[in-house]
């Protein structure tokens, strides 16, 4: 749910300037709560922003040492007359030393739209990270934590699993990188997937004035269940749980 383009509607994500870093990682053997959320698995959510309704599946596989986190999201009801999507999300990374590092994210529909593609490539050897969005090209310097606006909801769940609840991540959003700083608020219980869930509510503080809220569950696998996004005290757009092989 970014303030442009598709992720407004399907992702929760639109996440300031980074400063010039360049760290070297090794590979270490993977952390049970690692082992377990990095596990492949397959989730289905029901979108209602505006009153457009949408179904949004998200997987995660595993190939060799890369992993593949993949969005799909098609439009629902009279919604589909408008022609837009299904709109397919994809980022593929590695861990190394309990980090996710991207090396590639997209956005797109199945016919290339220069104004709405997104693409950008993490290039970790060179400490940089290069953006396609809205018809332009942008670079940025690498910082130890920056995510793409799919793969830092996996590493917000891997901090959670480790105890932490007041962090920041940096995200390359193809035009420019912001700082998602996730603030613990309060515990709520939700009926999801026909069962009551105990959750904790985080709120991402994007420095925009669409805030961006998340509940994941106080399980160990601290699964998102719902994602909203609020402008001036008013619900725009909710995501919530419907499915999810995390839950089994």
């Amino acid at each position: 749910m970014h303030s442009s383009g598709y992720r407004t509607l399907i992702t929760p994500a639109s996440f300031v300037t980074a400063l010039a870093l360049l760290l070297t990682f090794f590979y270490e053997p993977i952390n049970a709560s690692e082992s377990v959320l990095l596990e492949p698995f397959h989730s289905e959510f029901a979108v209602d922003y505006s009153g457009f309704r949408a179904a949004r599946t998200v997987s995660l596989e595993k190939d060799g040492e890369e992993y593949i986190l993949r969005s799909t999201t098609r439009l629902k009801g009279a919604a589909r007359l408008t022609g837009y999507g299904p709109i397919y999300e994809v980022s593929q990374f590695t861990l190394q030393d309990g980090v996710i590092r991207p090396s590639l994210y997209s956005i797109g529909e199945d016919k290339p739209n220069p104004k709405r593609d997104i693409r950008v490539e993490f290039d970790w050897d060179l400490g940089t990270s290069s953006g396609y969005a809205k018809g332009e090209e942008r670079s940025f310097a690498l910082e130890p934590n920056m995510q793409d606006p799919l793969s830092f909801e996996l590493m917000a769940r891997l901090l959670l699993s480790e105890g932490d609840r007041d962090f920041v991540l940096k995200v390359h959003e193809g035009h420019r990188v912001r700082s998602y700083h996730f603030i613990e608020q309060e515990e709520e219980a939700l009926s999801v997937a026909s069962r009551t869930i105990s959750t904790t509510r985080y709120f991402i503080d994007r420095n925009s004035s669409r805030e961006l809220y998340y509940w994941f569950s106080n399980n160990p696998k601290q699964i998102p269940l719902q994602i909203r996004q609020q402008h001036e005290q008013k619900t725009k757009g909710t995501v919530t749980l419907t499915k999810s092989t995390l839950l089994d």
